[in-house]
């Protein structure tokens, strides 16, 4: 071989090794470091576009706001501040995103796969590609009056409206709310004190009390026990059943009573003890008509054991251990170690007024890219059939009497067909102190056509005398604003 090129050929190979050994050192011991500089990079780069919008309808509920930085171009905003703080979250570089922000982080920061033509198009015009929007299913003046409601009620609390129909959710209100804002600063001193803030308010503004929390959810529980004996027994409306003002369970010293002495007598139908929310008779039922299995599979066809992933996601309501007869007692009335969250509570109603097919709910109504175009629509999906029809037809029958002449008579609409159920549900704290009690309602209503509407859920936590009733009051509003077309 020509000694010039065995010399050309040698430095070669040791030029490629101290490549190599390079590459390695760098990969091995310096890797934190290029990590570092790569991710901040990338960090600049999102933040010289503007991020996509998220929006309820054609109301803009997060956006992109040029910051007048030369660093970071544009900062996050929330026009609508605590709204919807629960539903979009936030999105800061000090503290990464949550909720919808996080959820779908690759549509609003322009990485979908979704946006290829945008990618193309940015591609040729060499500019960075701004991120696509997400359009919710949220009715805007739904979810304000909403939460208006639960701050005039002065408690903390949820509310979750959907179409029972599609599942699409029109309202999910938590309070108190926060406003993300300050939060996704690129002020690293505004948002550090915003953060902290937000995370040491004992009231916990930026959690979602309608999905990221449970409750024992009081007489709402017995939609699903009236559920259960229909389909087991074969019993309706007009069946009797046992009742009385006091009910001793097998093995324990706890006797269950009544609210108010409303069931004196020992038998009475199932639509009156429903009506007048009997706990003796729903306690006996469990124990001496229903076993542990024939509740847990109810609640599992309606979605208990489930994390919705809207997608958002939420807790897995549960029922607990009621294996003993004494435990499914207490269960049966709502308490005990049952828990359920507020969009769960929403479901069952929906389901109910949807002749037994329960849908699973959504929040996404499409997503579009940076021009408004849609890229994808958001899914109408059955979760498959909970109850059978004349399941159904009954438990609309015993919910219609809980609103036209009993418990829940504040959720009555003038000329259209209302059914529910309300809940109260005793509860402790850590000290084994009793609380105020909580207040529920779940319900449903028909439009003129006699086709459902809208399904509703309301939590008021620790709202004390009178509960359940200002649940049923709050639930009728948004129930009305649905059926007469949406504002305020």
């Amino acid at each position: 071989m020509n000694p010039a090129l065995r010399r050309t050929g040698m430095l070669a190979l040791i030029l490629l090794g101290a490549l190599i050994a390079q590459s390695t050192w760098v990969g091995f011991f310096d890797h934190e470091d290029y990590q570092g500089q790569l991710d901040a990079r990338t960090l600049i780069a999102e933040y010289s576009v503007p991020r996509g919008q998220i929006l309820a309808g054609d109301v803009v509920i997060a956006e992109s706001l040029p910051s007048g930085g030369q660093t970071y171009k544009y900062q996050r905003n929330y026009p609508e501040g605590d709204y919807f703080g629960n539903i979009t979250g936030f999105n800061s570089f000090n503290y990464g995103s949550s909720r919808l922000e996080a959820a779908e982080d690759s549509i609003l920061d322009g990485s979908s796969s979704l946006l290829a033509f945008d990618d193309f198009w940015a591609t040729v015009t060499k500019e960075q590609k701004p991120g696509g929007n997400v359009v919710t299913t949220l009715d805007a003046d739904l979810q304000r009056t909403a939460y208006d409601a639960l701050a005039d009620a002065g408690v903390k609390g949820g509310a979750v409206v959907i179409d029972p129909q599609t599942g699409r959710i029109l309202a999910q209100a938590s309070y108190p709310g926060w406003n993300p804002t300050e939060v996704s600063s690129n002020d690293g001193d505004t948002a550090t004190a915003a953060w902290t803030a937000v995370n040491e308010d004992e009231d916990n503004p930026a959690l979602d009390r309608t999905g990221q929390e449970w409750y024992p959810p009081g007489s709402t529980f017995k939609t699903i026990v009236a559920a259960a004996y229909i389909e087991a027994t074969g019993a309706d409306a007009g069946t009797m059943v046992p009742a009385g003002n006091e009910y001793d369970p097998p093995n324990t010293d706890h006797v269950i009573t009544n609210s108010s002495d409303q069931c004196p007598d020992q038998e009475m139908t199932l639509e009156d003890a429903f009506r007048l929310s009997c706990n003796t008779t729903f306690a006996r039922l469990c124990v001496e008509e229903l076993s542990a299995d024939d509740i847990t599979s109810m609640a599992e066809q309606f979605g208990f054991g489930e994390a919705f992933a809207t997608p958002l996601e939420t807790l897995a309501s549960q029922t607990g251990d009621i294996s003993e007869d004494a435990f499914r007692a207490q269960a049966c009335i709502g308490q005990q170690e049952v828990r359920e969250t507020v969009l769960q509570n929403a479901i069952i109603a929906g389901t109910i007024a949807n002749d037994g097919e329960r849908m699973q709910p959504q929040l996404i109504d499409r997503l579009t890219d940076s021009q408004g175009d849609t890229v994808e629509n958001g899914d109408e999906d059955s979760a498959g059939r909970a109850i059978d029809g004349d399941t159904a037809e009954e438990l609309r029958k015993l919910m219609e009497a809980v609103v036209e002449d009993g418990t829940g008579s504040n959720a009555q609409i003038d000329g259209y067909t209302v059914g529910g159920k309300t809940g109260t549900a005793e509860h402790s704290d850590s000290s084994e102190n009793r609380l105020p009690d909580h207040g529920w309602f779940h319900g449903w209503a028909m439009n003129e056509d006699g086709e459902p509407a809208v399904a509703v859920a309301v939590f008021l936590d620790s709202y004390g005398q009178g509960a359940s009733a200002e649940a049923a009051d709050i639930s009728g509003t948004l129930m009305q604003q649905v059926l007469e077309g949406g504002g305020e």
